[in-house]
């Protein structure tokens, strides 16, 4: 089997190697991220053959939900980074005792996650939801923990996993499948279709804990019939040291997620003081600009196993080839979409809106206006992740953590606040507070990938201790 970096001879090392490696493993990532966000597309929709209050309730349930798992998925990214590594310096024998120490470093994460879904009822109290939508939105963030141990321990550590081992394809195969089985499960369970019985609103929970343990077990029965796969994954016993490294890896990367998530989710809470037309459209608009976020992100993900890889096996100017393709596949990609943003953006609201029903093409006009302002953050916002997860790749977190949280945490809401209410611009404001974030951490990380850079050319790096 393929592992997550060629062989270092000088006929695999080219800018066209480089760049076929890094479409090989964020391909499959990105169409599997691209099919869990058609999950709550699907869901929304059929919530909506039911009534208002059902997609408001589905709706803020499934996002707390994802919201949550994203965040602490993030930090299994650190098993694909640590196992790239070992196999990059030709000790594959380190992979499975890694396999096993992400298992337990998934059941650390699982109980911080499950405690803040099971505060859904106090934290949306706390926002001054409606009582009826604070009930049964924590009633049915309840249903939805029971999808928690398969989406983080199986599919969430699977996915990070796999790229390292040259495996991503098996995510290929069933991710879409996973869409395709919620939609049907879905409708079936919310209206009693297909022989189901009819559970109504808690039907869209249920189907999604069912579909997440169906290709959780798909995921398992495949990796198992791989051989070299069941290899490296087999259980074996922890090893100590190296799980501590995978917490230190792996804590910061979490809180880097939570720092940019928080960003966008209270952006979302601001949007709604403006009204529900500004509130309508930064949702329009924030679901497009998501979208073309996942490939981003899923080469930000095959970049930090490229460079753990070429790290491991000691080879600096291969690692710094890596990042500089990625770089570049991420530069040519956000450009495309800001041009396609900001010229489609009148057409591209209209996909979304009855533009016959009152009151619906101010919304159109403010999505449009939201969109261009999307698309100029397009090239900050993939800029920064890949540069986060080239120097992840490095063993660098906790210093991009800080600068992450700074950036967004801080700088982000602040310039948000300032543009928004001082300025005068409402909820375009507040888009100018995410692009403010964005390309201030985008610029915070390029230097500090420079200085790593720089110290690799240098041979200030011992490179199979690098990662």
């Amino acid at each position: 089997m393929a592992q997550s970096g060629p062989p270092a001879t000088d006929d695999q090392t080219g800018t066209r190697a480089h760049l076929a490696a890094l479409v090989g493993i964020a391909l499959p990532l990105s169409i599997s991220q691209l099919a869990e966000m058609a999950m709550g597309t699907t869901d929304t929709a059929l919530l909506g053959t039911i009534s208002p209050d059902a997609v408001a309730i589905g709706g803020l349930a499934t996002s707390l939900f994802f919201t949550t798992l994203a965040t602490f998925q993030s930090g299994l990214g650190a098993a694909g980074i640590m196992m790239s590594r070992s196999l990059g310096a030709g000790r594959p024998h380190e992979v499975p005792g890694q396999g096993t120490n992400a298992l337990l470093f998934g059941l650390l994460l699982c109980l911080p996650c499950a405690a803040l879904l099971l505060m859904a009822h106090s934290l949306l109290s706390a926002l001054h939801e409606p009582p009826i939508i604070v009930d049964q939105t924590s009633r049915f963030a309840k249903i939805l923990l029971l999808a928690l141990p398969p989406d983080l321990l199986v599919i969430g550590l699977l996915r990070a996993a796999l790229p390292a081992l040259g495996a991503q394809r098996l995510m290929l195969w069933t991710m879409p499948i996973m869409a395709v089985l919620n939609g049907f499960l879905n409708a079936g369970l919310i209206h009693g279709w297909l022989f189901l019985p009819r559970l109504g609103l808690w039907g869209s929970a249920v189907a999604t804990a069912v579909t997440g343990w169906v290709v959780a077990a798909a995921l398992m029965i495949l990796v198992w019939s791989d051989k070299a796969t069941r290899s490296h994954l087999r259980f074996a016993r922890p090893d100590w040291p190296g799980f501590a490294e995978m917490v230190r890896l792996g804590l910061p990367m979490t809180m880097a997620a939570a720092a940019e998530i928080l960003m966008f989710q209270a952006t979302s809470l601001r949007a709604g003081k403006f009204g529900t037309q500004a509130l309508a459209a930064h949702q329009i608009a924030i679901t497009v600009c998501a979208t073309t976020f996942m490939v981003t992100l899923a080469i930000s993900q095959a970049v930090n196993v490229r460079v753990s890889f070429w790290l491991g096996a000691g080879r600096g100017d291969q690692a710094r080839r890596a990042v500089f393709v990625a770089v570049g596949a991420v530069f040519v990609w956000t450009l495309i979409c800001a041009v396609a943003l900001h010229v489609c953006a009148v057409p591209i609201a209209r996909l979304y809106l009855d533009t016959t029903q009152a009151g619906s093409l101010a919304v159109v006009a403010t999505t449009a206006g939201l969109l261009r302002i999307g698309a100029l953050y397009q090239i900050g916002d993939g800029l920064q992740v890949v540069f986060a997860g080239a120097l992840r790749g490095a063993g660098d977190a906790v210093v991009p953590m800080v600068l992450t949280v700074l950036g967004f945490t801080v700088l982000g809401s602040i310039a948000g606040g300032w543009f928004a209410h001082s300025l005068g611009l409402g909820v375009n404001g507040l888009w100018y507070g995410l692009l403010t974030g964005l390309a201030t951490v985008a610029v915070l990380l390029a230097i500090r990938l420079g200085v790593m850079m720089g110290r690799l050319s240098r041979g200030e790096i011992p490179l199979k201790q690098a990662a």
